[in-house]
């Protein structure tokens, strides 16, 4: 047995394996740059983006290796402001292929190992070779590389690429090490895995997940060499000890920037982790809330306790949050996310637990009855693009692949290991409260990661079975064989409208045109923000594209209520001109009754009671220095959507606001202007498209107020007739979705 270990550790890497791994991580590559968006996303990106061209510090406990490597790629940008948010996502799409590679790699090294359990008393020659082995590796690799959560992650700048090929080449490099013969240079793989996980540290947490398994395949060498393991226990395991921790240490050496760059006192820098008991405030996140491992309902905002009940049953004993582990936490917010990416997805919309929003489904019309209550095609007029479906083969495949290796039980331990600690392990620790700002499926990527690994070993199984059937069957299976590359291929056409963001500029338009609604003032002008969206685009066009950098911007979450009191009464006490965003309005109008006034998309706020609509600089905004990028043929997301229908009901109040003034004129170009812009089918809320047809109206234009209703009335009856094919009961359950149509449609 050991000699045939030997023997198959001497050729671990194939000339083929290399490759069509190398050729896999390349086509990886070119599909996510295809698709990468071309300056910055929403949620995190922005900051990252800003952060790392700069060097600048983000949010705890920080990405010091993400950054370090972010800011390389951005210097390709070679002076180019426009382009450094592209090279910063190019990162992501690399970083995204060549986990794609490792991927294969680790797949044909578990084949290895499989087939020596399985092949022990016979020669070297019969493990599996040639089509007959790459095939289900190619298959189980491509199915990730198409995957929705992957391809989300490589397309934005955001860590969980780097994240991932930093834990998919430990794993692939322990894998290595796991088949080596030679202790010396077995002892090699071991350091650069010691200084991958420091790396890792420095990118995100989630590669410590692959420590586990890892530790697996330790246990399972050392029990093949026991002799060895011996001799390297009495005289060597201290010194190798001390130089894995050297190893280590100096992956997590890029963590030296953080305080480094604090006390520069760069213009970002959160937290201010610039003395060693700021720095280990900052590492240890003592800024955010920190969920136990127990009460499963932990959290107690406002509205929390309702929500957990809708999930427990009210119940807030053991037995409750038993309840709602199970339900929400579990399954909801864990398994349907694994659905998502291998059953299929209803549409992009988060869910909150009803069956129209965020909810899995297969394709298979009795099955789609029961999650969603039709099977029904869904109008062109509802967010279709992000409905996707692999009719189960993925996740069938992968069950098959769990059930196939069962038997093996190392290789099978090593793949369930990292399954489980990238999915119910991890989801047992994070104790999601009820609800998310966002859909956390990126969190879990490195279950989805092992999954398609048993995607892999399900495919080899069903390609085994081909091969015992009569010869006559011969051509036919291997027509099968092959068309076991239709079930990623499914995948990629499935998604790719939904990935592609190569055309959308939302989140720096709405950035630009928030900033853009704000007056020069030689004093400086204040703007107060208070989340995510309405901040980190904001850092980016003013760090990276230099847009209006008069204005400070704030974000009241992060600078704390005092500092807020101050820089507020100060900026007050010298007319300094003072804006809120969307956001910050509706949080602080409260302590400025009718003295808050829409300028644009920010609300400014004014000495005295005011009008709600600064008409004059608001028009003048929307006509000379707000707008968009071209939106026609580009996907937009739930959140891009939620800002270009704000951006509507602003112009429709502006034009309202024109018209009682008696300047209907300004009122129809303003809202032809913004037609042009944002056409009406990127608008999900009818009651918004109602209001735009009423004030064309208004604004005396008839015709295309006709144009308009007409184009209403088609997607009402559209909607409803979907809608109608529901059970009663859900139909009962949607008032406001339904009700609202049916109330519209004429």
């Amino acid at each position: 047995m050991r000699g045939h270990i030997q023997q198959v550790g001497r050729q671990l890497v194939t000339p083929s394996d290399k490759w069509v791994g190398w050729l896999l991580g390349v086509c990886g590559t070119i599909v996510y740059l295809l698709t990468a968006e071309p300056t910055t996303s929403f949620w995190d990106c922005g900051e990252f983006i800003a952060v790392s061209s700069l060097l600048q510090v983000g949010h705890p406990p920080g990405a010091p290796f993400y950054q370090l490597m972010a800011h390389l790629f951005t210097l390709l940008a070679c002076g180019n402001s426009a382009a450094v948010a592209w090279w910063s996502n190019a990162l992501s799409a690399v970083a995204g292929g060549c986990t794609v590679m490792f991927l294969f790699w680790t797949i044909r090294l578990l084949q290895q190992m499989v087939s020596l359990k399985r092949k022990a008393s016979v020669d070297n020659d019969s493990a599996p070779r040639g089509w007959n082995a790459i095939m289900p590796a190619l298959v189980g690799s491509l199915c990730y590389l198409f995957c929705d959560t992957a391809w989300f992650s490589a397309v934005e700048s955001e860590v969980y690429s780097l994240a991932m090929l930093i834990a998919s080449a430990m794993v692939w490099a322990m894998m290595h090490w796991y088949h080596c013969p030679d202790r010396t240079e077995a002892q090699r793989w071991l350091l650069l895995i010691a200084l991958l996980l420091g790396l890792g540290v420095c990118t995100h947490l989630l590669t410590l997940l692959t420590t586990p398994a890892l530790l697996l395949l330790f246990i399972f060498k050392t029990k093949n060499d026991k002799q060895k393991t011996k001799k390297l226990t009495a005289s060597n395991l201290l010194v190798f000890s001390f130089y894995l921790l050297v190893f280590f240490i100096i992956g997590l050496s890029p963590y030296l920037i953080i305080p480094i760059r604090a006390n520069a006192d760069t213009p970002i820098n959160e937290g201010h982790p610039a003395t060693s008991e700021e720095f280990k405030s900052y590492l240890l996140r003592d800024q955010y809330e920190k969920a136990p491992l127990y009460p499963r309902m932990w959290r107690h905002h406002e509205h929390d306790a309702e929500y957990a009940a809708s999930w427990s049953g009210g119940d807030t004993t053991l037995l409750g949050n038993t309840r709602y582990y199970f339900t929400y936490q579990l399954t909801y917010m864990y398994l349907r996310y694994l659905m998502w990416n291998f059953a299929g997805r209803y549409n992009d919309r988060q869910g909150f637990g009803s069956p129209q929003n965020g909810q899995f489904v297969t394709g298979i019309p009795p099955i789609d009855r029961m999650l969603v209550g039709t099977s029904a095609p869904m109008p062109k007029s509802l967010p279709t693009r992000g409905h996707n479906v692999y009719y189960l083969l993925p996740l069938l495949l992968g069950i098959l692949g769990m059930t196939s290796i069962s038997q093996r039980k190392r290789a099978f331990w090593v793949v369930m290991t990292l399954f489980l600690m990238g999915g119910v392990v991890l989801n047992l620790y994070l104790n999601h409260p009820c609800y998310e700002p966002r859909e956390r499926d990126y969190a879990y990527i490195l279950s989805f990661y092992a999954f398609c690994i048993f995607i892999a070993f399900g495919a080899e199984w069903l390609m085994d079975k081909t091969k015992k059937l009569p010869p006559i069957f011969n051509f036919q299976f291997s027509i099968f064989n092959f068309l076991l590359m239709a079930v990623p291929l499914l995948m990629a056409c499935q998604n790719w409208d939904d990935h592609d963001r190569s055309h959308r500029y939302i989140a720096r338009d709405a950035a630009a045109n928030i900033l853009n609604s704000c007056e020069h003032d030689e004093r400086g002008t204040v703007l107060f923000t208070y989340g995510d969206n309405d901040t980190f685009p904001l850092w980016y066009i003013q760090s990276v594209e230099h847009e209006r950098p008069d204005i400070r911007v704030e974000n009241v979450n992060l600078m704390g209520t005092q500092n807020f009191v101050n820089l507020l009464s100060e900026s007050i006490t010298i007319g300094r001109p003072i804006y809120f965003t969307h956001y910050a309005y509706k949080q602080y109008r409260h302590l400025f009754p009718e003295q808050l006034q829409l300028e644009g998309n920010a609300y400014r706020l004014m000495p005295e009671t005011c009008d709600s609509v600064a008409v004059e600089p608001f028009y003048r905004h929307a006509m000379q220095q707000m707008g968009w990028h071209q939106l026609e043929g580009v996907y937009i997301d739930e959140t891009g959507c939620k800002f270009i229908e704000q951006y509507w009901r602003d112009i429709v109040l502006l034009a309202d606001n024109l018209c009682h003034r008696g300047e209907s004129l300004q009122a129809a170009r303003v809202l032809t202007k913004t037609l042009g812009e944002i056409p009406l089918h990127h608008l999900q809320d009818p009651t918004l498209i109602r209001d735009i047809a009423q004030a064309f109206g208004q604004a005396g234009s008839p015709r295309q107020a006709q144009q308009i209703e007409k184009y209403l009335q088609h997607i009402l009856r559209e909607q409803l007739a979907y809608y109608h094919t529901l059970p009663p009961q859900l139909q009962v359950a949607m008032p406001y979705t339904i009700g609202m149509r049916e109330e519209l449609v004429q």
